[in-house]
């Protein structure tokens, strides 16, 4: 039998059955006929033939219409024998389609459905030849797969179709074997590629088997494919390189193995062997400059860097590198604490060598040198590096505000910032946390610098000071300032001067500039080891505890001669109100003289950025004067920034009165009784209220 037709004479069995079908179909019995019904509504006598010309009258005048047959499936093996089995080697499916007068239908549409199989089209279907017959090729889709299944078929022509009765048959295993496995090359330069190639074959009849799925895997290296399915012949290859996942290169004796998808067969395996690697090229690969703290910074107390080494531009493993320290300063060691030597290390398995840095005291850029043990010619310079950053230094704090006169009366807020730097000037390390406390209103408990600042937000709110001045200051852990007299750039107790010692601080609350209590503390342990020293004045800025015996303690404070404290810095933050309060006014011939608070214990400004403007009326028009009048002095816009620190506690002396940031003139001319001259005071959000006064 051939793909086009069935060849009728050369199986008696199959004679018989076709013409058994075919006679069935004639006589339009059984399930494998299908009859065209008439067109609905037409009537007709029952000559179910008619066409569209049947008026009803049972005469039956139209043309017979055509009537489609199928006739029985058959199965045949690789041999031309029937079969109710489909093995690795495939099988033929077939049908044969005609007319009512039993000729064969030419190009007819054939489906063949069938679970458990592919067949030898995408879809299935097929076009019947100049015969009626249609046939397909049947193969198991797994072979493993050992499950029984039915076979059907239809056939479609003209929009007549017919279907075949189930045709039952089952599925047999194929036991494959993997055979001739070869490798292109048996030797190898590392990171170089060869094929490897195998056949599939039946172990039951030897012959070549396609369709199956060989997976392949290795010691070190990667496959182009690592799963395969076999075709042409049972044949499978792919490539193999030898480089692995990551990237990097192998070497050494490699093993190349080869198992069906399914593990059902002998796993095959060969050997190859791969040349040791050659380093040809190394890399400074830390792709950020690197600034290290100081020792004793409070950061870091090492850092890294690292060198890669390439082979024909892959990273190299087990290569030896020789470093060396080009330049440092005096106090830093590389690789091992205290090393400053030349010394050698093997780069890893991502041919990465991890050059560890111990920074000293003494700040200046550092360059080392890589050099390939190999080949002394090839090596690689780290710059970029650099000791830097210290820890916060007393002379290196400062504070910035946006605004400090804040409303009262609404919740108002303004961020604090505050910037740090080492005592060389530079950055500190990033991270630096600072704390903050406050009198009055609430604060931002704490931040972390970065680029040596950071900021927290005060906001006006319960609780508001009686006198409207809040007392806000920031700590941080740092390093007093001192003079370097031995110029090692490290403090040294007893040789080096440390400047306006500090030691204990506290909140200054009502700016006398001593501790009260009540008043919020903080206290280090003084450590043993140092020496009672005299502590330095306290500033409202920085505020400190001098050789101060605390109520309520037996211990005397005092600062000592370490370099280590606490860091301060305080400033006053004002609460003002939204209506004015006007003192010393002073209304004379030539102007107008006042002072204008937001309190009325005349301890803050007006908020800030409250504005000031002037409106003059001249109601005296027959006396022939322009009335004018027009500031001279004082601040039209209230500063963002108000100077606030003058109240002097210990006297009890409020210097911020009749100081330049409250004092207002304004000169006039041609006014007299009658005129009209009035200020008005507007103050900005979140109050946003205007204030106006008669001042003349």
């Amino acid at each position: 039998m051939t793909s086009q037709s069935l060849d009728y004479t050369k199986k008696a069995f199959q004679l018989t059955a076709l013409s058994l079908a075919l006679a069935l179909s004639g006589c339009g019995g059984g399930s494998t006929v299908d009859s065209v019904a008439p067109a609905p509504g037409t009537g007709g006598n029952g000559n179910t033939g008619n066409n569209g010309n049947n008026n009803g009258d049972g005469n039956g005048d139209g043309e017979v219409a055509e009537t489609l047959n199928i006739s029985a499936l058959t199965l045949l093996d690789t041999n031309g024998d029937m079969t109710r089995v489909v093995s690795g080697l495939g099988a033929t499916a077939s049908v044969k389609v005609t007319d009512a007068k039993g000729n064969g239908v030419s190009g007819a549409l054939v489906t063949f459905n069938g679970e458990g199989v592919k067949f030898g089209t995408t879809n299935g279907a097929v076009l019947t030849n100049t015969d009626g017959v249609a046939s397909i090729s049947v193969m198991p889709s797994s072979i493993t797969d050992t499950g029984s299944y039915s076979l059907t078929a239809s056939a479609s022509f003209k929009d007549n179709t017919a279907s075949t009765g189930t045709y039952n048959y089952s599925l047999q295993s194929v036991n494959i074997v993997l055979d001739n496995l070869q490798v292109g090359e048996s030797t190898l330069e590392s990171g170089s590629s060869t094929i490897l190639t195998l056949e599939t074959k039946d172990t039951v009849t030897n012959q070549f088997q396609n369709d199956v799925s060989v997976n392949f895997t290795t010691t070190c290296g990667t496959f182009e494919n690592s799963n395969v399915i076999s075709s042409n012949q049972g044949n499978v290859s792919t490539t193999y390189n030898a480089i692995d996942s990551n990237g990097n290169l192998c070497e050494g004796k490699q093993t190349l193995t080869a198992v069906t998808a399914n593990n059902t067969t002998t796993v095959k395996r060969i050997d190859i062997n791969i040349k040791s690697i050659k380093a040809s090229s190394i890399v400074y690969t830390t792709s950020n400059s690197v600034v290290l703290g100081a020792k004793n910074s409070g950061s870091s107390s090492s850092g890294q860097i690292e060198f890669t080494v390439y082979s024909n531009g892959r990273p190299a493993a087990n290569q030896l590198v020789e470093l060396d320290l080009v330049k440092s300063p005096i106090d830093l060691s590389f690789i091992s604490q205290g090393n400053r030597d030349t010394t050698s290390l093997k780069s890893d398995a991502l041919g990465k060598v991890t050059v560890n840095l111990y920074p000293g005291n003494i700040p200046g850029p550092v360059e080392i040198k890589a050099t390939l043990k190999s080949n002394e010619s090839v090596f690689a310079l780290a710059k970029n590096i650099a000791v830097a950053t210290g820890r916060p230094t007393q002379k290196g704090i400062s504070l910035a505000v946006e605004k400090n006169v804040l409303s009262a009366n609404y919740i108002d807020s303004t961020s604090v910032s505050i910037y740090l730097t080492d005592r060389q000037g530079n950055f500190v390390p990033d991270g630096t946390v600072v704390s903050f406390v406050a009198e009055g209103g609430t604060i931002t408990p704490n931040c972390a610098t970065t680029n040596g600042r950071c900021s927290a937000t005060f906001t006006s709110q319960n609780p508001r000071p009686s006198n409207g001045r809040a007392s806000v200051i920031a700590y941080v852990e740092g390093d007093k300032a001192y003079t370097d007299i031995d110029g090692d750039n490290a403090y040294t107790a007893g040789i080096d001067k440390l400047l306006d010692n500090i030691g204990d601080f506290f909140r200054d609350d009502n700016e006398d500039l001593k501790y009260n209590p009540g008043e919020f503390v903080y206290r280090k342990p003084q450590p043993t080891n140092l020496e009672s020293t005299k502590c330095a004045i306290s500033t409202l800025f920085q505020p400190n505890i001098p050789n101060f015996n605390l109520p309520g303690t037996t211990n005397f404070t005092e600062c000592d001669n370490g370099l280590s404290t606490v860091l301060r810095a305080q400033l006053i933050m004002g609460f003002a109100d939204e209506t004015p309060t006007f003192a010393k006014m002073v209304n004379s011939a030539g102007g107008i003289s006042f002072e204008l608070y937001g309190n009325s214990m005349q301890t803050v400004s007006m908020p800030s950025e409250t504005s000031l403007s002037l409106s003059v009326e001249d109601k005296t028009p027959d006396n022939e004067l322009d009335c004018n009048a027009e500031f001279i002095s004082g601040e039209l816009t209230v500063p963002r920034l108000v100077s606030l620190q003058r109240v002097d506690g210990t006297t009890g002396k409020n210097l911020f009165e009749s100081s330049k940031d409250v004092r207002y003139e304004i000169e006039k001319s041609g006014c007299v009784n009658g005129d009209v001259i009035k200020l008005t005071v507007t103050t900005p959000t979140p109050s946003s209220k205007s204030t106006t006064v008669r001042l003349f």
